[in-house]
């Protein structure tokens, strides 16, 4: 039966009530080994006593604790030897940092740390570590058998900070993200691809910027660059909104606008720009009262869904259509779409690509709507660094489970 030492029981005597500390040591084949490398290195010295927080048991805090030696490895010289528990230099277990990973994916941080009982500037800094060690563990598999790739870039803290994302699109996943935006940016991505890999990719979808075309074209020459479905369909919703806001205002000068969400125009805000199979009840019914009541923001409600089914025909049924669309916002007599008109004639060859490409518009809304709730879910996050984690552990495909569910 194992014994504890009279300075162990010492210290386990000087704890809080609800806290248990438990001496524990690496298995034989564990020890010695450098923390960095894991090789085995020769034994230097001992150092004091460390703890590491591990989950609780029930109400009572856990913590591990154990004396650590310093190896001297052939590689990195003098270095303490790796504890299996835990990450070096972390204070926490991997089993709870997993689930402190776990849990930010689904809750926002000041949740997340009321119930793992952590400091919440702790939260960003563990899934951060935790989606290192992931992606370490997958290699460079993300990058492997990339076909379609899609680039974006996310705004931040209202448009102060921006980060540049790149999708694969045939996975629907986030394989890569990185601070800032532009030219230096989008070419750290490709240097992290090896040749093979550049050679594989098909298709770049982006945004329309031409400096995206001018980058993959030197990447990727092969590559089709396509403009993204999703980035056609929010020109139309952004400048339906942009109507919607103009007809409020002129609303409130006639004085005849309404109190509140009770609006015909103010109470669709979230209405005008959704799918039409996605509306509910009571949106359909906010839809039908502005249909009724403005007839401008109601025909520029219509372009929009117009704009979007043309993205879900076939590349023979839609090749008359951009152009038609293009002509009718001209005539609608909506300064917004008909400068989108404009904008949408201008690049009908490019929209036509994108049907032949043959990306699911659904699919790429899905991953950007994620990306958004992610980041919106992670306001308090003040590193970026620690956001970016938290974008690629809940969109980027890593295998982030529950300690013991694997």
């Amino acid at each position: 039966m194992p014994t504890i030492s009279a300075d162990a029981l010492k210290r386990m005597l000087n704890l809080p009530a609800n806290v248990v500390a438990v001496p524990v040591r690496p298995y034989a084949g564990d020890m010695d080994r450098c923390a960095r490398c894991g090789e085995r290195g020769r034994p230097y010295d001992h150092l004091g006593v460390r703890r590491w927080r591990h989950l609780d048991i029930g109400c009572t805090r856990l913590l591990l604790e154990h004396a650590p030696r310093r190896v001297d490895c052939a590689e990195h010289g003098v270095t303490v030897a790796m504890g299996p528990w835990a990450k070096r230099k972390s204070a926490y277990t991997r089993d709870f940092e997993r689930q402190t990973a776990w849990l930010s994916v689904h809750a926002p941080r000041s949740a997340v740390s009321a119930l793992m009982r952590v400091d919440r500037k702790s939260v960003g800094p563990i899934c951060e570590r935790v989606a290192d060690e992931l992606r370490a563990e997958q290699g460079a598999g993300l990058f492997d058998g990339l076909r379609s790739i899609g680039v974006d870039e996310t705004g931040y803290r209202k448009g102060h900070t921006y980060m540049t994302v790149v999708v694969d699109h045939d996975r629907g996943r986030v394989i890569w993200m990185h601070q800032g935006r532009g030219q230096k940016v989008f070419d750290l991505f490709f240097q992290a691809l090896t040749p093979a890999r550049r050679e594989s990719i098909r298709v770049a979808a982006g945004d329309g910027a031409r400096w995206i075309d001018e980058y993959v074209f030197r990447w990727c020459p092969m590559a089709e660059r396509i403009l993204d479905g999703f980035h056609i369909v929010s020109w139309a919703t952004d400048a339906l909104d942009k109507v919607r806001t103009t007809a409020w205002r002129e609303a409130r000068k006639t004085g005849t606008a309404g109190k509140g969400a009770k609006d015909p125009v103010k109470g669709a805000r979230r209405a005008l720009p959704k799918n039409g199979p996605d509306l509910t009840a009571t949106q359909r019914a906010q839809l039908e009262c502005v249909a009724n009541t403005n007839e401008t923001l109601w025909e520029a409600c219509k372009l929009k869904e117009r704009l979007r089914m043309i993205l879900r025909q076939t590349a023979d049924e839609a090749a008359p259509m951009p152009r038609q669309w293009a002509a009718d916002a001209s005539l609608s007599g909506i300064e917004e779409f008909s400068k989108l008109g404009e904008k949408i004639d201008r690049r009908r060859f490019d929209i036509l690509r994108t049907i032949r490409s043959g990306l699911s518009n659904a699919r790429l809304e899905a991953v950007n709507n994620r990306i958004k709730t992610t980041i919106k879910i992670g306001y308090g996050y003040r590193n970026l660094d620690n956001l970016i984690a938290l974008v690629m552990l809940k969109c980027g495909g890593l295998n982030l489970q529950l300690p013991g569910r694997q």
